[in-house]
């Protein structure tokens, strides 16, 4: 039985993650740390956005390799505000195993701490809303696993 959750993930000689599912990368493959950095955390206009709150949220659609949130825990642990703590809500339709995530997240040890405690808490490929403690962060993650339009409206 195939489960119809799976993104079907191929990789790619240099070791990037592809969706055979969708036919697409989750990232760059010249450098998806840096793709990260500019498109979602300056993108969103991080840290300066978060400066002097105490509370702040970040909202993405599409986890995929968890990429942008270990970047996004590791610039909040580097700039948060004093106090400050971080809600994250994130939802994916064909979530990765751990152990592909792992794989995906080693090519950044940069990220070392941050990808280890987003790995550590990653919830099994189960439909529904899996709330997500990350020590040492002062962050939450709120990651539904199924159809954005359903995610949405548990949420609401």
């Amino acid at each position: 039985m195939t489960d119809d959750r799976s993104p079907r993930l191929l990789w790619t000689d240099d070791g990037a993650p592809r969706s055979g599912r969708f036919d697409d990368v989750y990232f760059s493959r010249e450098d998806g740390l840096a793709e990260t950095r500019a498109v979602f955390l300056a993108g969103c206009g991080l840290p300066e956005a978060w400066r002097d709150r105490r509370g702040f949220t970040v909202a993405e659609l599409g986890f995929g390799t968890g990429l942008n949130i270990a970047a996004l825990l590791d610039l909040w642990r580097r700039e948060r505000p004093a106090g400050g703590r971080l809600h994250i809500v994130s939802v994916e339709g064909f979530p990765l195993s751990r152990e592909e995530a792992a794989r995906a997240l080693s090519n950044w040890p940069e990220l070392g701490e941050a990808s280890a405690t987003l790995l550590a808490a990653w919830p099994p490929p189960v439909p529904g809303l899996h709330r997500l403690d990350l020590p040492g962060f002062d962050a939450t993650l709120d990651l539904a696993v199924g159809d954005v339009e359903t995610a949405l409206g548990q949420w609401s």
